[in-house]
Order: C-alpha cells, then sequence, then structure tokens
C-alpha cells in the first residue's frame, strides 16, 4: 500500500514537469514565429532606412580635424607607383622561389617621376635586401614588416628628404 501512494504522488509531478516542457517549447515557437513575422512585415523597411542613413553619413561634408604642429592625425596619400613584381629564389633554399609584388608611394607627381628614372636602382637596392632573407621572413607577418622597413631603409637614400612617404608589399607568393 505503501508503494501505492508512493506511485501515485510520482504521477502528478511527472505530468507536472512533461505540462512546463510543453508550455516552454509553445512559448519559444511562437516568440519565433513572432520574431519571423516582424521581419517579413518590417525588415525590408529597416535596412532601407538604414542604407539611406548611411548613404546620408557619407555624404555629409567631413569636417577636417585641426592638426597640431608635429601631430600626423591626418595624413594625406600621395601616388603609388607599382613596380614589377620579383622573382627570384630564397636564400639557403635554391629549389624555393618567392614572388613578391612592391608598391612605393611617393609625395607628389615628381616623386612619381622620379620613381621611372631610378627604377633599376631601386629594383637593384631591394634585391639587396629581398635576397638576404631566409624562407619564414616571407611567411611570418612580423617578418614582412620588417622586410618593408629594410626596403623602405635601403631605397629611401634614392629620393630627396620626404619624397618617399611608404613601402607596400601587396603580394607575396613562396613556392
Amino acid at each position: 500500500m505503501a508503494e501505492e501512494q508512493v506511485q501515485e504522488s510520482n504521477q502528478p509531478a511527472a505530468k507536472k514537469k512533461k505540462g512546463s516542457l510543453k508550455m516552454v517549447l509553445i512559448v519559444l515557437v511562437a516568440l519565433g514565429l513572432a520574431g519571423g513575422a516582424g521581419y517579413y512585415l518590417y525588415g525590408n523597411a529597416l535596412l532601407v532606412g538604414h542604407a539611406q542613413a548611411h548613404a546620408e553619413k557619407k555624404a555629409a561634408p567631413k569636417e577636417e580635424p585641426q592638426e597640431e604642429a608635429g601631430n600626423d592625425t591626418h595624413k594625406e596619400m600621395g601616388p603609388i607607383v607599382s613596380l614589377d613584381p620579383f622573382v627570384m629564389n630564397i636564400a639557403g633554399s635554391p629549389s624555393r622561389y618567392v614572388k613578391i609584388s612592391i608598391a612605393l608611394e611617393v609625395k607628389d607627381a615628381k616623386g612619381e617621376e622620379h620613381i621611372k628614372k631610378v627604377t633599376p636602382a631601386i629594383r637593384d637596392a631591394m634585391l639587396k635586401v629581398l635576397g638576404a632573407k631566409p624562407p619564414d621572413a616571407f611567411t611570418d607577418v612580423n617578418g614582412r614588416d620588417a622586410i618593408k622597413k629594410e626596403l623602405y631603409d635601403g631605397v629611401d637614400g634614392l629620393f630627396a628628404k620626404g619624397d618617399l612617404k611608404a613601402v607596400y608589399v601587396t603580394d607575396i607568393i613562396v613556392q
């Protein structure tokens, strides 16, 4: 008789758990349906409104930040000249090759003309730097940053002070 009472008292708890689970599932399904209906009815209007706000923000004239003496908060890009790609053996690995594309940013159009005049000297200075690099230097991010700095230092002497603004590595393929 005691066993019958225990079984009877467990049955309402089991029914209560099943009822709770059903109620939670019903609420989740209802919320999902409400969210889907809201997206169907208002999603397109929200996207159009967001796109218009973004377009207006881009079209609005921007205020130029005031630059203090010695503060480079706003940099103006100069002309960028791409050099022909370099294809060469990697130092210490005669069977491995690297193809690297480099571009130079200069201050103005005068610097762009100067690059055309001294391209062989620029390529020679860059080949000296690139030829001494191990394979890891071309595949490691920090190694590539070091390569860019060394390339800049290697060719900066061929330009008037301040004419060479940056060296960019635009493509690296190691085989």
